[in-house]
């Protein structure tokens, strides 16, 4: 269910469910999700300059998500994607993972 606006993502994820039984320790987040086991930028301290090694970790870290960003809003614009799913359900991971496949290797060459 949708959670009011007011609630930060961190939170809103948490009330959900959806992550009891996954290592997230791996995944990359935005700062919403600081404090949780995922990999986060750093906050710019208050009325301090930030070290410049945790300008050059938040560059490299952002680098990597605007990438995926860039991907997750490329198949959204997908007509494909705003139609139910009308294969067997139990056949949609391997479905899906053969499309990003053959998506990237398009886009390599």
């Amino acid at each position: 269910t949708p959670f009011e606006g007011r609630h930060h993502d961190i939170h809103c994820l948490r009330k959900s469910g959806i992550l009891q039984g996954r290592d997230t320790t791996s995944w990359l987040a935005d700062k919403g999700y600081i404090g949780s086991d995922m990999i986060t930028p750093f906050r710019k301290p208050r009325k301090r300059e930030q070290p410049r090694w945790q300008k050059e970790y938040n560059f490299q870290h952002n680098k990597i998500r605007v990438a995926v960003e860039r991907a997750i809003a490329h198949l959204k614009t997908w007509r494909i994607l705003h139609t139910d799913y009308r294969r067997p359900f139990n056949t949609f991971t391997a479905t899906i993972t053969a499309v990003i496949g053959l998506y990237f290797y398009a886009r390599s060459e």
